[in-house]
């Protein structure tokens, strides 16, 4: 008796060539993950919308929650995980909901190309108030050789306490002054600009000099903080370059101290100073009036 031998039904090649397919289909899933490319160009160039975040070909990890009013922060970073260098990588930096804050965006420093495994980060300085919650809407564009990727990311960070905000300066005479801050105290950096104990004596026009205080303690007087020896010297302003201003003494009059009473100081917001503006600046006038 001889065997016979029968072709399998056409439905069941069907399912089978079906179930090899949506197997296959499930291998590459596992292996791409569901941060793959949302599409291939012709030139077998790459556009990638990631929707994975650090272990994504374009990887991204929040790298503060909290920042110093004032002070520039690494808020972000943005890691290359192509194959290839983004030649062109541009990050943009804006309040998300500018309704829900009163913070303001001072300034942004963000990487212009990433290299393959390279990490950067985006510095933000932000002004705003202590305890603050700011969302902070970073969208990044990339591209390299065949490809691209684009990724939007809000992020939000709180506010610390950070340089206080100066309002004013007290001059106590010519010799000594106090720094008002609003609401609290602090560290600031200032600049005490100095002259002579008697300037103009003896017909000279005596000298004028500027020391810088990294860490001026606004709780204290200013005079002891001085890093030198001023004692024979006269306060002629104190000038707080982050902040973008200075208080002349009320009696300065641009070569001296017209007298040498105490005061409050005459605030002056073309900064920074040099020795020529110092000594051409005169407050007196702007005090009579």
């Amino acid at each position: 008796m001889s065997a016979v031998t029968r072709s399998p039904p056409a439905r069941v090649s069907a399912l089978r060539t079906l179930s090899l397919v949506l197997a296959f289909a499930a291998a590459v899933g596992l292996i791409f993950g569901t941060a793959g490319f949302t599409a291939m160009s012709a030139d077998r160039g790459v556009t990638a919308n990631v929707t994975d975040d650090e272990g994504a070909y374009l990887g991204y990890a929040p790298a503060a929650d909290e920042v110093n009013g004032g002070e520039s922060a690494a808020v972000v970073e943005y890691r290359n995980q192509f194959a290839t260098d983004l030649d062109e990588f541009d990050v943009d930096v804006s309040i998300a909901d500018r309704g829900s804050t009163d913070a303001t965006l001072e300034s942004v420093e963000t990487p212009s190309s990433l290299d393959r495994g390279g990490v950067a980060a985006v510095d933000v300085t932000l002004r705003c108030s202590e305890g603050e919650t700011v969302p902070l809407l970073f969208e990044a564009d990339g591209s390299g050789s065949g490809v691209s990727v684009s990724l939007d990311r809000t992020h939000t960070v709180t506010c610390e306490s950070g340089e206080p905000n100066v309002t004013g300066v007290r001059y106590t005479g010519v010799g000594n002054a106090f720094v008002d801050a609003d609401d609290r105290d602090g560290t600031v950096e200032a600049v005490v600009w100095l002259t002579d104990a008697e300037p103009g004596a003896d017909g000279s026009e005596g000298t004028l000099r500027a020391e810088a205080v990294s860490t001026l303690n606004t709780s204290a007087p200013v005079r002891p903080q001085l890093p030198s020896n001023a004692s024979d010297e006269r306060m002629a302003a104190i000038e707080f370059p982050e902040q973008g201003i200075a208080f002349f003494h009320p009696n300065w009059n641009g070569e001296n101290h017209a007298s040498p009473g105490a005061g409050s100081g005459v605030g002056f917001a073309d900064v920074p100073l040099d020795a020529e503006t110092v000594s051409n600046t005169s407050v007196v006038d702007e005090q009579d009036d």
